[in-house]
């Protein structure tokens, strides 16, 4: 690598972290050609078996070393110990499932149809992908793609982002000594997304993206890669309704708007932040959104910093923030008890602005931070509404009626829907990804392996 060093920070201190040497355009070539050699000459004609036994003994490691990977965790991101150590056993999680799936047969046969011959299909691993990941959950984001990859038999070009690295680091240390591996199987790239995550999406020896991230940038990496003739995975952008029907447990909805809506700082692209709720049962439900944010995050005073908030993960993601609430609450939007328009360094919130408009820019905007905005629309209207968003990541229900809820589950285009329950309940088992601005592809669940490999037809007379 060269000399040229990526630094991150904490962002609870803005104390250094570490220090990564970044790669140069020749160097990206280097692992990618590398990462090709390895994909042909070993990995991919291990026996599924093989495979398997690797990926399981990565999730037996993850959890063998929890302190170690979220100490990481929270050092680059700011989240607590406990979050971050949740956030390893949620990764060692779907590694166990990836492994489970690796040796799930999904060829088939047609031998009536050929008359004395044989038809069949077989899945063939898509080949080298290069992976991109953000900086909110490195570890989580990179485990719903990367064993998935490794079990359909491909090799991994990993990029983190350049504010997040150090569990990856680990990761990918472990799976270079692990001898249950081939050695470059995975590699890690360090470095900005402009010169770094580009040259990986350019590369011809790359044949699969697989990214998330922001919309603007996803769709600028999906037209890069699909002009080089790559296939793409993208989640991107989520700007998430929580629609509330009259007949919803108004205090368990509240709660778990707080819960969900400021996990993590709101830096969560499935937090549920923008709530849509009855003019008949508005009032209510806004007093249950204050009592729930003051047990949430209680504060000895007004000056003091309520407890369990996250910090910004830059500088700069908290005065964006700041800009759009300033122009939100221009436009009509009420601040509701609680809420903190500022804090010491990087932190920032929580704020609950109550009685915003439908197209009001804090509605409009993917804000990612500690906001949750309250819209009083008729109930009818919700359906209306949802439909004008142009993402379609996730969206959560509170209603007392199943009928209901089915039909509006059946309404809803969102890759991640939960009806009276808050995002922390999740299995690997269940795909992820989003319609319209929120991406494209699917990963996780039972046809993970899908998204890395591609059929092949084969005629045996």
């Amino acid at each position: 690598m060269t000399s040229n060093l990526l630094s991150t920070f904490d962002p609870r201190n803005g104390r250094l972290v570490a220090r990564y040497p970044c790669a140069d355009a020749a160097q990206v070539a280097q692992v990618c050609q590398r990462a090709r050699q390895v994909f042909f000459d070993s990995w991919r004609v291990l026996p599924a078996a093989r495979r398997s036994q690797a990926l399981h003994s990565v999730a037996q490691y993850l959890r063998a070393h929890l302190a170690e990977f979220a100490a990481a965790e929270a050092a680059d991101t700011g989240k607590s110990l406990a979050g971050a150590a949740g956030e390893v056993e949620g990764a060692a999680a779907l590694w166990e499932y990836a492994a489970a799936l690796a040796r799930v047969e999904h060829s088939e046969t047609l031998g009536s149809s050929t008359g004395s011959g044989l038809a069949l299909t077989l899945r063939e691993a898509m080949g080298v992908v290069g992976m991109i990941v953000p900086w909110n959950y490195p570890l989580i984001t990179t485990a719903e793609r990367l064993p998935f990859a490794l079990a359909a038999g491909c090799s991994v070009v990993l990029k983190p982002s350049e504010l997040a690295v150090g569990s990856l680091a680990l990761l990918v240390a472990h799976l270079q000594e692990n001898p249950l591996f081939p050695t470059d199987v995975v590699q890690l790239l360090y470095g900005a997304g402009a010169a770094v995550g580009q040259a990986l999406t350019r590369h011809p020896a790359v044949d699969m993206i697989a990214f998330v991230g922001s919309t603007a940038t996803g769709r600028a990496i999906e037209t890069a890669a699909v002009a080089c003739g790559k296939r793409v995975s993208a989640e991107l952008g989520g700007n998430n309704q929580v629609l509330v029907y009259p007949d919803a447990d108004l205090g368990a909805a509240a709660d778990a708007v707080i819960a969900g809506g400021l996990r993590n700082g709101g830096q969560a692209c499935i937090a549920g932040t923008h709530v849509l709720v009855d003019p008949m049962v508005a009032d209510a439900f806004v007093l249950e959104l204050e009592q729930a944010l003051q047990r949430r995050y209680p504060a000895a005073d007004a000056t003091s910093l309520p407890a369990g908030l996250q910090p910004m993960i830059t500088l700069q993601h908290k005065q964006r923030i700041q800009g759009l609430l300033q122009q939100g609450l221009q436009q009509g939007g009420h601040l509701l008890q609680g809420s903190r328009l500022d804090g010491p360094g990087q932190y920032l919130g929580p704020v609950l602005v109550d009685r915003v408009s439908a197209d009001s820019i804090l509605r409009q905007q993917e804000i990612f931070g500690p906001v949750i905005t309250v819209c009083r629309v008729p109930a009818g209207q919700f359906n209306a509404i949802v439909a004008d968003n142009h993402y379609g990541l996730a969206a959560y229900v509170w209603t007392g009626s199943s009928s209901t809820a089915l039909a509006v589950v059946r309404q809803l285009r969102a890759g991640r829907i939960w009806v009276n329950a808050n995002p922390e309940f999740w299995l690997p088992e269940l795909p992820v990804g989003g319609f319209a601005d929120s991406g494209v592809g699917r990963e996780g669940g039972i046809r993970a392996l899908e998204t890395y490999s591609l059929p092949k037809a084969v005629i045996i007379n």
